[in-house]
């Protein structure tokens, strides 16, 4: 087993480090480490950062934290041999490595089958944030008339309703408030950006700072 290398944490038990950031500071740098087991989620996958005795040092994708676990309580790991067409996925929510049939199907394909990324676990909770239902419907007394004209009011682009281009009621997808109607691909746009403003905002800082400025 070598460092750097992919691995899975079948028990999910260990001793977390309470400072993450000290740890990847410095190489030379002690972080202090909790002195009570505790547990996270079973089947976590992450990198292996150390091997000392029995305890090895690993760094979970899904959380963002570095543990102290048992040796014998980690298993090496090809993240290339999981997928659709293996017997097992690694969720791309929670990072856990699970059977196949822990995800949902999504469509199908000459290939095969074709899972949802998220386990069923993880899509309970997205599916918890629903749009509201009283909301939903006041908000349809609103919706624009198919055949009449509408401009999203995100991307501006015109559009005759229901006929060029398919008008959905937005909602938040933290609290399941609905906002506003926007048009389908604005809707799918804010979905992949998970409804975050960070996200939105480091989608922003991300083309300024690699756009070519004009002098």
């Amino acid at each position: 087993m070598r460092i750097d290398e992919w691995i899975y944490c079948p028990k999910g038990e260990g001793y977390l480090h309470e400072n993450v950031a000290q740890y990847y500071a410095s190489a030379n740098a002690v972080p202090r480490v909790s002195t009570r087991i505790n547990s996270f989620k079973k089947n976590s996958v992450g990198r292996l950062k150390n091997l000392a005795g029995d305890k090895a040092t690993v760094w979970l994708i899904g959380t963002d934290q570095v543990w102290d676990v048992q040796l014998q309580d980690i298993r090496e790991l090809d993240v290339r041999e999981t997928g659709d067409k293996k017997s097992h996925k690694i969720c791309n929510l929670c990072h856990c490595l699970l059977p196949v049939n822990e995800f949902d199907p999504n469509q199908t394909n000459k290939h095969g089958v074709i899972r949802r990324p998220s386990c069923k676990h993880c899509r309970t909770d997205i599916d918890k944030r629903a749009p509201k239902s009283s909301q939903a419907k006041q908000m349809e007394k609103h919706r624009p008339k198919v055949g009449t004209p509408f401009k999203c009011p995100i991307c501006q682009k015109r559009s005759i309703a229901g006929v060029t281009a398919k008008i959905v009621a937005d909602h938040n997808h933290h609290t399941g408030d609905i906002r506003d109607f926007i048009c389908e691909s604005c809707n799918t746009g804010l979905g992949r950006f998970k409804n975050g403003s960070d996200c939105l905002r480091n989608a922003l800082n991300y083309i300024e700072d690699r756009e070519p400025r004009s002098s």
